[in-house]
């Protein structure tokens, strides 16, 4: 046989597999955003033992699983495409609190009703959003921001100006009690929720749906979804995660006050982004989510162990995002 017409494979030379191997890891972004995080913890031990102490340890989980529910919904929007981003995500959050708190009062009869009424403006949240962005053609991140200062108005207008109320002893069990130092309820909640996001994602006839019109709007089509409801889910789901977010963000506080979700819209993005979910669309996972999560999480507490004030932590928290996105926006499928 002609060995011009044998097949040439294109494969690393033998010597060169370590590197080869090493280069993929160094390309996933799961495995640098957890390298990173453990480099975080080491320093952050370097500056005070007490950082590995399990306690820390478990207030660190504690604060990424709050994070990483409220970056569920971002990663959805993302992965739907069409320059998806949900801004309004804090609003949700700030909102969802200060009604928990109003209804419950330190009630757990009220607990019931609190949910519904968390789910349901959560919905409306979400229509809000997807009628603008999908139907009057509104750019995600002008719509998202609009309806984000929306729902600031909302929040004084529902309280008066001024929260009150408290959660239920049952939801303040679950966003404080401890089970060991280092395992706290809301963490087992976390670990419930990722593994039904997961499900949700990869094994439901919607998130497979979502990755299709992520990817592509006419392929899409062509094989049985609807594109606008797809996306019109996906900020349902964004509204409705994000009320639910400071339903139990109050149960960790265990008190209300104006506008604490806020914090939670630029990190949800960077989470979203370091886990590797595609902003171009149709590429993504819920547990690179919750690794950028706890990156971030990480490093907001390494920040508080050095003494950052909490402009200097902003500052820092916004600069590591622009990189984050400069970097990101590199890659040659974006750039197409």
């Amino acid at each position: 046989m002609n060995q011009s017409t044998v097949p040439q494979l294109d494969l690393p030379p033998q010597g060169g597999r370590s590197a080869f191997h090493i280069g993929k890891l160094v390309r996933n972004n799961m495995f640098v955003a957890a390298s990173l995080t453990i480099a975080l913890f080491i320093a952050g031990s370097l500056f005070n033992p007490n950082f590995l102490n399990p306690q820390n340890i478990g207030s660190i989980f504690t604060l990424a699983v709050i994070m990483g529910i409220a970056s569920f919904g971002q990663t959805v929007v993302v992965i739907s495409g069409g320059d998806g981003i949900d801004l309004s995500i804090g609003g949700s959050i700030s909102l969802g609190a200060v009604m928990s708190a109003l209804v419950m009062n330190g009630q757990n009869s009220g607990i019931v009703p609190a949910l519904l009424l968390v789910i349901g403006t959560g919905i409306l949240i979400g229509l809000v959003n997807s009628a603008g962005i999908i139907l009057a053609k509104v750019p995600p991140l002008v719509m998202t921001m609009a309806v984000a200062n929306i729902l600031g108005i909302v929040q004084l207008i529902v309280c008066n100006g001024s929260p009150t109320g408290r959660p239920a002893p049952a939801i303040a069990y679950i966003g404080t009690h401890r089970i060991f130092p280092i395992l706290t309820v809301l963490m087992i909640v976390g670990v419930v929720f990722m593994f039904l996001a997961r499900r949700f994602l990869n094994n439901t006839t919607y998130g497979h749906q979502l990755f299709a019109v992520g990817n592509n709007d006419n392929a899409a089509f062509l094989s049985g979804a609807r594109p606008y409801i797809v996306r019109m889910m996906a900020y349902i789901l964004s509204g409705v995660v994000g009320m639910l977010t400071g339903f139990l963000l109050l149960g960790y506080n265990s008190f209300v006050f104006i506008n604490m979700g806020m914090a939670y819209v630029l990190p949800s993005v960077a989470a979203v982004v370091i886990g590797g979910t595609s902003f171009a669309g149709g590429k993504g996972s819920f547990s690179g989510t919750m690794v950028g999560a706890i990156l971030l999480t990480t490093l907001a507490s390494l920040l508080i162990v050095i003494n950052t004030d909490e402009a200097g932590r902003q500052i820092i928290n916004g600069v590591a995002l622009v990189l984050i996105l400069a970097l990101y926006t590199r890659e040659p499928s974006v750039r197409q």
